[in-house]
């Protein structure tokens, strides 16, 4: 059984209302609250919407949301933890996405949104931390996996930090709220190899992109880089310092077939 998530709850009124204004609803949209909670956001979604499905895993949260808002037409609570959910069959981008992320399970969260056709925007706060992985660019030291995860997927932007006083109880961090427009395809060409290269190549990020390839990738180091310089790359690089386009001319020097390394591979003897 996953443990449960902490939760620290949105108690600023002007905060709130700031968080739904910038997810920019009309009349007609359907709304996916993840980790509604006490209700601080639902409630000013309420009768501006058409639908809204609330995501709660606290099943006295879940009951008092229900008991709430019982017979208010289109709003449904789900009580279920949102990394298990069924995720439904709605129509490509016809939904909007809300969420105060726990800050324990905001990364398995976000990747698992991603990966889901239906979303078109969403607004969501995490710990500030984090928002500095998902919107760093390459060179910079929070430049990393998570980074290449969401904006593979998603144009990401940081709209503003909330401070610990805002939230019941007060966390020891700073949140910050950002806006993920979904795009409609992927800027990955080869998905599953492309993230067998960077975690092989963020695994150790002191080492220079050649040994860190050579090592996690289980390759002879004169195969690796005759394939980083057949990109351009310059073997002595380090993995921060590459782009996402970068990591996918590599992957397709890796993997110029696209065979993934459950199958035959140059290896190290």
């Amino acid at each position: 059984m996953r443990q449960k998530w902490g939760q620290n709850f949105l108690a600023d009124e002007k905060i709130a209302r700031r968080i739904v204004d910038e997810l920019r609803i009309k009349p007609e949209d359907a709304v996916l609250e993840i980790g509604p909670g006490k209700g601080v956001l639902t409630r000013l979604l309420i009768g501006k919407v058409q639908k809204i499905d609330a995501v709660e895993m606290d099943r006295d949260l879940a009951g008092r949301l229900s008991a709430r808002w019982a017979g208010v037409p289109g709003f449904t609570v789900h009580n279920q933890d949102f990394l298990d959910w069924a995720l439904p069959d709605w129509p490509s981008g016809s939904v909007k996405v809300l969420s105060n992320l726990p800050y324990s399970a905001s990364g398995a969260i976000l990747r698992r949104l991603l990966d889901w056709p239906s979303w078109t925007l969403a607004v969501v706060m995490v710990q500030k931390e984090v928002a500095d992985r998902i919107v760093a660019v390459h060179g910079g030291t929070d430049y990393g996996i998570l980074t290449l995860a969401v904006q593979s997927k998603a144009q990401v932007e940081r709209l503003f930090d909330a401070p610990p006083g805002a939230y019941r109880p007060a966390p020891k961090v700073v949140s910050t709220v950002l806006r993920l427009a979904h795009r409609p395809q992927s800027l990955l060409r080869q998905e599953g190899p492309f993230f067998q290269v960077v975690r092989a190549a963020f695994a150790q990020r002191r080492k220079t992109i050649q040994n860190s390839l050579s090592h996690g990738l289980d390759l002879e180091k004169p195969l690796v880089e005759t394939r980083l310089k057949s990109t351009g790359i310059d073997p002595s690089r380090r993995a921060e310092t590459l782009s996402l386009e970068d990591f996918n001319r590599l992957t397709e020097a890796i993997f110029p077939e696209n065979i993934t390394f459950l199958g035959e591979r140059p290896r190290k003897e």
